[in-house]
């Protein structure tokens, strides 16, 4: 038997509502009918929750295929890619532990020397040609992102090994070094709309949602109903809103 999905079940539901009452009370202060009104009010909650209910597991299905693991792999992979040379040698110094050192580009952990290539595209044979052109005894290992299947063929008839971002990303993980904050926007200020999304979150549903329902349910009591209706309308769109857009 399908297990139910009933955080997508309670949010179509609460999509649904917010559309009823919008319609209901919008239709029945426009015709004086409240039959109109439950018509119109009906038809929305199963249309703008239907909606609402197709756009959510199109989110959640995608939330399934990409686990938050390979999520954060390709969060990492990203900072990597951005970050200066110089992060990524105190970040992996840290990793190595003591017996690491420095070496100019690359640094050496006892018998062998660790180099870095980190980039979104995939290790070339120009990448490993490179390393295998370094003067070292010991062996030789490139830390990247991902690597061609060329790259990996070279560097296997060198001796030379490749890590991948997913071992990476265990290495880091597994000693508590995986980074705090990503470098995505750099050091560069958020523009006004990411401060205004970043500040829109599921949180203000419930404060919106019984605010705009509050404003509608005056709207039957005074004389000047039609400021209720607009103002508890908005609030109820953006509380659906907040809701369904952001769907992790």
């Amino acid at each position: 038997m399908k297990r139910l999905n009933l955080p997508l079940v309670l949010d179509t539901l609460f999509a649904g509502t917010c559309a009823f009452l919008l319609f209901f009370t919008a239709v029945r202060f426009y015709t004086k009918s409240a039959a109109w009104g439950l018509v119109f009010g009906i038809a929305a909650l199963f249309l703008f929750g239907a909606l609402a209910c197709v756009y959510i597991s199109g989110r959640q299905n995608k939330k399934l295929i990409l686990t938050r693991d390979d999520r954060d792999r390709k969060l990492l992979a990203l900072h990597l890619s951005l970050s200066s040379d110089g992060y990524i040698k105190r970040l992996f110094l840290k990793l190595f532990g003591e017996n690491a050192k420095p070496s100019g580009q690359k640094i050496v952990c006892g018998n062998e020397a660790r180099f870095f290539a980190f980039r979104m595209q995939p290790l070339t044979e120009d990448d490993v040609a490179r390393v295998i052109k370094y003067r070292f005894e010991g062996e030789k290992r490139i830390y990247c992102v991902k690597s061609s299947p060329e790259a990996r063929a070279l560097a296997d008839g060198f001796s030379v090994k490749i890590a991948e971002i997913g071992e990476i990303y265990a290495a880091l993980k597994e000693k508590g070094l995986l980074p705090e904050k990503y470098n995505y926007y750099g050091e560069g200020k958020k523009s006004f709309l990411q401060l205004i999304k970043s500040g829109f979150t599921r949180k203000l549903c419930a404060p919106l949602f019984w605010s705009g329902a509050g404003l509608l349910a005056l709207s039957y009591f005074t004389f000047f109903p039609i400021y209720y209706i607009v103002s508890g309308s908005l609030l109820l769109i953006l509380s659906a809103v907040a809701l369904v857009a952001n769907q992790k």
